[in-house]
């Protein structure tokens, strides 16, 4: 698992190399609507394809990513390979989600074997992160 932490402003990550991958999205600060559009592109654009929603605002996140992924492929247009898969985990401790994350989220018809955290967040907590994923 590899953790990436987003604040509301500056850079997002090249991580395109990883595509496809599945991504772990812990919100725990709010951000922006413009941000919450700006990484939901970024995630879909970069190769995310299995998208695990955790934390805060999980329903403004899954419909930002499904915006973003409409976006890139009109649904007339998309193959099962191009839909992006989502999950809402609101009411899961991560610990959970990570356990989902590596046990269970299947894309459909591409095989994913990357799986990232992305940290929406001002405080990194990469080492808690990692920790608690080598205990899920």
């Amino acid at each position: 698992m590899e953790y990436i932490q987003v604040r509301e402003y500056g850079e997002l990550p090249e991580i395109g190399q990883r595509a496809p991958f599945k991504a772990v999205l812990a919100v725990e600060n709010a951000v922006s609507r413009e941000r919450q559009r700006e990484v939901a592109d970024w995630l879909v654009a970069m190769g995310g394809m299995y998208i695990m929603v955790c934390g805060q605002d999980c329903e403004s996140w899954q419909h930002a990513i499904r915006h973003a992924n409409l976006e890139r492929v009109p649904l007339d247009d998309m193959q099962p390979q191009q839909f992006v898969m989502i999950t809402m985990h609101m009411y899961e401790k991560l610990r959970g989600v990570f356990r989902y994350a590596s046990k269970h989220a299947r894309h459909t018809h591409l095989k994913l074997d990357n799986l990232l955290t992305v940290h929406i967040a001002n405080q990194n907590r990469e080492l808690e992160y990692q920790n608690l994923f080598g205990k899920r």
